[in-house]
């Protein structure tokens, strides 16, 4: 089946991807919190599953979030495995040794740390830049009466999602802070922001993931 960001795709994700925009965060944000509660044999299912998925489906874009994430995966593996108290692994190297515990949180966090840039390739991968400002807008509907502005802050991301898609976004940090005057074009002076109502598949899965957090809780 053709996606409309191109490519074949499984029906599954491109029931997905037919959701409110606010509706696939909202189960983005809910699947990431309930693999953080997951014990490490079940947690290390969920990430061969995702990583299968982000391989077959959204490759490119989750190799390139996973190389961003080292500088994280690598010092949280040394200070869990080598900084936590336990049973030394290598009792010879005495101090210098990681520690059977240590080793274990850090598999634990690490894993922890790869289901959220997994999950977020695979969103990313089904989601264009205006669904997702698009779901950042509804999802910030009802802070208006607190009296923050959501169309403002939909601009606001959009325009640096934007930039982010651009070539400009390539060139490195000193691109950043070059002069003013060399700085790229202003941008366009009026956005649209797409807002669909929600259908009764989003009420749907909102009502499965509901459920399924009762479940979890009260197991």
């Amino acid at each position: 089946m053709l996606h409309p960001l191109g490519g074949r795709h499984p029906a599954s994700f491109l029931a997905i991807a037919m959701l409110h925009p606010a509706v696939r965060l909202v189960l983005w944000g809910g699947g990431i919190a309930l693999s953080q509660l997951l014990p490490l044999p079940l947690l290390a299912v969920a990430t061969t599953a995702l990583a299968l998925s982000a391989l077959a489906f959204a490759r490119l874009r989750a190799a390139r979030l996973l190389w961003r994430s080292r500088w994280l995966l690598l010092p949280l593996a040394v200070l869990f495995a080598f900084f936590t108290p336990g049973t030394l692994l290598l009792p010879a190297l005495g101090a210098a040794s990681p520690t059977l515990e240590g080793i274990r949180l850090a598999l634990l966090h690490g894993l922890r740390l790869m289901v959220v840039v997994l999950a977020a390739a695979l969103l990313l991968q089904y989601t264009s830049t205006d669904d997702l400002v698009a779901g950042i807008y509804g999802l910030m509907r009802p802070l208006r009466v607190c009296g923050i502005d959501n169309g403002r802050v939909a601009v606001r991301v959009m325009l640096v999602l934007r930039y982010l898609e651009s070539p400009e976004a390539l060139k490195g940090w000193r691109h950043w802070v070059r002069p003013a005057a060399e700085a790229p074009g202003d941008a366009p002076a009026r956005f649209h922001v797409r807002t669909p109502r929600l259908t009764w598949a989003d009420y749907a899965a909102l009502a499965a993931l509901t459920a399924l957090i009762v479940w979890l809780v009260l197991a």
